[in-house]
């Protein structure tokens, strides 16, 4: 029952108010015997004034009324509702419904439904390829299972995103479990916010006997350095076979470069193969993953996957080397991936997760997959190496003359180092120490706040000077590694202005035939934090790398490149294709025509018109591009090329390759995935049971309803009404005194 009371709010006292309202009285009171007629027209005078000081007392009182409401709030139970089209199948051939007609029993002829509606909110939600939109209980007949793929480990995670803050009786899942995006059933051992009630929709078990296998994914990098080693990830899966072992090809060109010998459980399951693709030339490779055919094996169309590589010699290549991530390091590789002039690598120093008690490199961005030993090739094949925060036993003596060689023979090496590098077990307790453009006693670094400055060898340098890009006066740093001296041939770009005097910021030296370029203080990355638009931290970067950079005439070229979203869909599905059209730094990007054509399976060839669209590029920068959609109608290997003709000269893309199979892995017939359906279970606190067990199991289920008080206040004078009186007895009075000719 909801209860009331008065408030009044006035910050006046009371008394002061009553006094006043008693002294108003006396005033009219007085008046109105001593100025006004004893006649009609005077009472009435004086009941209109005495109307409006009693309003005007109530409205100084700021009366209010306060009422205090207890709610009963109901929690939810959400029904989660895979309409994917695995559910119109069933596995198991005694059984007398399909998956889908076994979730329909539940929801429409249980009882669990009558009991829970009366303490709970009932929703659904529908999901296949992502969550949908939830729908009354009365609109289930409307649904229909024809859903082209089935992510249930991302329906889950959006639908508890979606009602996050809410409460939560439980969920009741009903789907198969066959997640056509998810590599591995771990996902499902998580913790989840809420009980999740699994229905087994039908008995789990094997399909039949037969083997059939199949390539789930290929998963290597798209784009490869010339003489650099990636990985390619093959995920293959299946049933059948009796558990015996197949072997899994990689074929290039036609050519068996590698196998390797796989063995699943008769059950069904996948595993992950690795291969190690190495790249000695440029140009597109193109590789075949490819399965055997087993003895009894019926569905072959998806026994392979072929994938293409394209293996470039972009002319400015930049290496970062880092030892544990930082925020220095972190803004600095953000830099160089937005920097469309370079073609960056970074990597990281981390615990091996393989050989426990050493180190392994870990790929930045989109270049995961690359393998790097820090070897005299693999640092030739780059233009500046950029030295992170390492400290001298993270830096053997093999890894120091690699890093010189590269050096004496033309290479940039820029320092950006921390206490690390420049502490006194850093960078000068190595060979290194012979390239450094200072020496210095490995004190702490100065902390603070310190204005940077131009020198004047800065100011006149060919990086910096008549540069209207770079700014003319930096913002601060908030650490310098002070008491260096400069060797011989040395000069500071940049000083930090510190209350002991200037102290060099930026040094650069020419060692053998390349440069060397030290920064002294590991705080540059504030300068993102810049205010305005106007940031000069990448800009600053951009013109240090370009000064770093040999010059190449090759830069100065158009560059086409074209990429897909994915390397294999299903017939039906649409191909996403994007173009990037690479233009030299000073060329004005123009309204270029881009087409595409597209050479199928049986050799015909498709023209498509692609359009400027905005793509994202590495690193998350946004980047004018081209895209086309193409929806393939038959299944085999597809050929994509982009052409754009520029003053008369046609510009061609490397080929894009992508895979289309006849039937989408949603279709293939499976038994439903118990090991996910339990595991969903057991991690929630929920139950893992038959449709009749899942219906008991909620009939019985205890709802706690939560009580709710609720105040709400609603003001007695800061109304209409009692304005419009206060206007309206003034008004009145008004006019009767102009009708009567009385002031």
């Amino acid at each position: 029952m909801p209860t009331a009371e008065w408030i009044f709010e006035n910050s006046i006292s009371g008394a002061m108010i009553l006094l006043a309202l008693v002294g108003s009285l006396a005033v009219v009171a007085y008046a109105a015997w001593r100025y006004l007629p004893r006649s009609s027209t005077g009472f009435t005078l004086v009941g209109l004034r005495l109307l409006f000081l009693l309003a005007f007392f109530w409205v100084l009182l700021l009366p209010g009324k306060k009422s205090a409401l207890t709610e009963v709030i109901k929690p939810r139970f959400i029904v989660l509702l895979d309409v994917s089209g695995s559910m119109s199948q069933s596995a198991d051939a005694s059984a007398p419904r399909t998956r889908w007609e076994s979730a329909m029993a539940l929801l429409n002829e249980a009882g669990w439904m009558k009991k829970l509606r009366a303490s709970c909110l009932l929703e659904v939600y529908p999901f296949h390829a992502d969550l949908d939109s939830p729908v009354g209980l009365d609109q289930l007949g409307a649904l229909k299972p024809d859903g082209k793929s089935s992510h249930l480990n991302l329906s889950l995670n959006r639908l508890f995103e979606r009602l996050r803050g809410q409460e939560l009786a439980g969920v009741l899942v009903l789907t198969d479990a066959i997640d056509t995006r998810e590599k591995k059933d771990t996902w499902a051992e998580l913790t989840w916010p809420a009980p999740l009630y699994v229905a087994e929709l039908e008995k789990p078990g094997l399909p039949d006997d037969k083997p059939d296998m199949r390539v789930d994914m290929v998963d290597t990098p798209r784009r490869a350095i010339v003489c650099w080693d990636t990985a390619m990830s093959v995920t293959v899966a299946g049933q059948g076979g009796k558990g015996e072992p197949f072997q899994v090809q990689l074929i290039k060109t036609g050519k068996e470069v590698d196998k390797v010998a796989v063995q699943l459980p008769p059950e069904g399951g996948s595993r992950e193969v690795q291969f190690k693709l190495p790249h000695p030339e440029v140009g597109t490779e193109t590789y075949t993953v490819r399965i055997p055919v087993l003895p009894g094996e019926v569905q072959t169309n998806d026994n392979e996957m072929v994938v293409a590589v394209d293996v470039l010699d972009a002319k400015n290549r930049v290496l970062f080397l880092e030892d544990v991530p930082r925020f220095e390091s972190k803004h600095f590789a953000r830099s160089l991936f937005a920097n469309k002039d370079i073609t960056p690598l970074a990597f990281f120093q981390m615990p091996s997760r393989t050989a426990p008690g050493t180190k392994e490199w870990i790929a930045y961005g989109d270049r995961q997959g690359l393998v790097f030993d820090l070897t005299p090739e693999q640092l030739s094949l780059n233009k500046i190496i950029v030295l992170g925060d390492f400290d001298a036993e993270a830096l053997s003596a093999e890894h120091c003359r690699a890093i010189l060689g590269f050096v004496e023979k033309g290479g940039s090496l820029i320092l950006l180092g921390g206490q690390k590098l420049w502490g006194a077990a850093g960078i000068a307790q190595t060979e290194l120490a012979k390239l450094l453009p200072f020496t210095r006693a490995g004190a702490p670094a100065l902390e603070g706040k310190f204005n940077v400055a131009w020198t004047a060898e800065g100011r006149a340098h060919p990086a910096l000077a008549n540069n209207p890009d770079m700014p003319s006066v930096l913002p601060p740093v908030l650490s310098v590694f002070s008491g260096v001296t400069l060797s011989g041939g040395a000069f500071a770009l940049a000083e930090a202005q510190t209350d002991s005097g200037s102290h060099p910021l930026l040094v650069s030296r020419v060692y053998g035939q390349g440069k060397v370029l030290a920064v002294l203080t590991d705080s540059l990355w504030r300068w993102v934090m810049q205010p305005g638009e106007d940031k000069p931290y990448p800009k600053f970067w951009r013109q240090i790398v370009q000064w770093m950079s040999p010059s190449e005439s090759d830069l100065d070229n158009y560059h086409l490149e074209l990429f897909t979203d994915a390397g294999t869909i299903a017939v039906g599905d649409p191909a996403i294709l994007q173009s990037r059209l690479v233009i030299p730094p000073n060329e004005t990007r123009k309204n270029w025509k881009v087409s595409c054509e597209i050479t199928t399976p049986s050799d015909r060839i498709i023209p498509l018109s692609m359009s400027g669209r905005t793509i994202q590029a590495a690193g998350g920068a946004d980047l004018p591009g081209y895209v086309a959609e193409f929806v393939p109608n038959e299944p085999g290997n597809y050929r994509a090329m982009a052409t754009v003709e520029i003053d008369g000269k046609k510009i061609v893309s490397t080929p894009c390759l992508f895979t289309v199979r006849a039937t989408s892995q949603e279709m293939v017939l499976k038994p439903i995935n118990a090991n996910v359906l339990k595991a969903l279970a057991r991690s929630s606190g929920g139950r893992y049971g038959t449709p009749e067990e899942i219906d008991t199991t909620l009939q019985d289920l205890r709802v706690n309803e939560r009580r709710e008080r609720k105040l709400e206040y609603r003001s007695l004078w800061q109304t209409p009404f009692v304005l419009a009186c206060l206007i309206a007895l003034l008004a009145i009075e008004w006019v009767t005194r102009k009708l009567k000719n009385m002031s």
